[in-house]
This record gives C-alpha cells, sequence and structure tokens, in this order.
C-alpha cells in the first residue's frame, strides 16, 4: 500500500477534514476501479493472461497509480481473493444463524450461487492453485468459530466438501455449463450429503468392529 494511504488512514477522525474525506473516497473509488478492471479483465481474458498494462487501461488510470496500490498482479489477484473470502465467509456465517445452524448444504449452494462465476475463475486452471487451499483453511476456521467445539472431524469433511465443491463448479463452467445452475445446486447437495453418508457409514462399522 502506498506511504500516502498509510498516511492517511493514520489521522485521528477528529482532525479529518472535508478535503481528507474527499481524498479517502478517491482512493477508495480508484482502488475499485482497479479491482473491477481486474475481474472485467479475468472475465474476458483468463486470471493467467492480464497484465499491468491491460488493467491500467480499463481503469482508466496512469501505470504510476496502480503501483500506489498494488505492487503487481499477483499482489492485486491476492488482494481480491482476500475480499472474496472475507465476503464468503460473513455470508455462511449470516446463513448458518438464519437458519439456527441446520443449513443444508443446498441452502449453502443457493447462497453461493451469486459468486459461482467468480469463484469458478479463482479456482479454475487460470486461478491461484493456492486460492483453493485457502478457503479450506477459512471454512474450518470459521466452523470451529461457529461451533465453538473444535473437532478433527469435521476440518477433514469441511476440506472434502470444499474441493469437491470447487472440482465440480469449475467442471460445470469449463464445459458449458450443461445443466442449470438450479440442477447444480441440488447435484453438489446430493453428491456431498451420499459422500458424508458413507464416510458417516464407514466409521460406524469401524467403531463396531473396534479396527
Amino acid at each position: 500500500m502506498a506511504a500516502y494511504q498509510q498516511a492517511a488512514t493514520a489521522v485521528p477522525p477528529e482532525r479529518r477534514g472535508p478535503h481528507m474525506g474527499k481524498h479517502v473516497e478517491r482512493t477508495n473509488q480508484t482502488r475499485q476501479s482497479i479491482i473491477d478492471a481486474f475481474w472485467d479483465m479475468a472475465e474476458s481474458e483468463g486470471a493467467k493472461n492480464i497484465r499491468v498494462s491491460a488493467i491500467v487501461k480499463k481503469a482508466g488510470i496512469n501505470r504510476s497509480t496502480f503501483y500506489e496500490y498494488f505492487g503487481s498482479v499477483e499482489d492485486l489477484a491476492d488482494h481480491v481473493e482476500g475480499i472474496m473470502i472475507e465476503e464468503l465467509k460473513q455470508l455462511i456465517g449470516d446463513l448458518y444463524v438464519r437458519y439456527n445452524f441446520s443449513c443444508s448444504y443446498r441452502d449453502l449452494a443457493k447462497a453461493l450461487a451469486p459468486y459461482y462465476s467468480r469463484l469458478a475463475l479463482l479456482l479454475g486452471e487460470d486461478g491461484d492453485k493456492r486460492f483453493l487451499s485457502r478457503v479450506q483453511r477459512e471454512a474450518v476456521a470459521l466452523a470451529a468459530e461457529i461451533t465453538a467445539e473444535p473437532d478433527p472431524m469435521i476440518e477433514y469433511e469441511l476440506a472434502y466438501v470444499v474441493a469437491a465443491f470447487a472440482g465440480v463448479l469449475t467442471y460445470w463452467y469449463d464445459t458449458g455449463k450443461k445443466i442449470s445452475e438450479d440442477a447444480f445446486t441440488e447435484l453438489f447437495h446430493t453428491m456431498t450429503i451420499k459422500g458424508l453418508e458413507a464416510q458417516c457409514i464407514n466409521a460406524d462399522i469401524q467403531k463396531q468392529t473396534g479396527e
């Protein structure tokens, strides 16, 4: 982040006049323009093919302005991924509270539907391979926060669910979305439930046989 941005945020609120407020607003608008340009380029060219020159042209800014906000395209992508993760954490947390902690995978998939296309971009071949691991870690941390009962089995189940969702979502997009969004949501719910049920049955058998 640029030094002038850090200096602006360091000023106490009571000392910020109207000019400071306008400066912060312009700063936020410029940053958002860069982020919007990133998504536009990712959707049209693929995340791996994004260049700073294309972003600055799309955002209508100078190259030097870009580097006041981000050190590189990779830095920008990391920032975008972080925003996505925080939005998903908020969405999932609210969802579980709304359903009194009995949210189904169908409910979860429906809630994630507005994010399908961008998640497919970040999780697909052109995305950052580390993003899936980040999502898995954050999902485990969120579950521990919501339930307040750390459980290693839940950690593995969530890692499975996230990986399964990522795999079927990216395949759905890569193959031209041959089924509807509703059909995809139902498929994910059914596949996940069957997979977890099989795991639970196997665990029960092991307990009964003492293996």
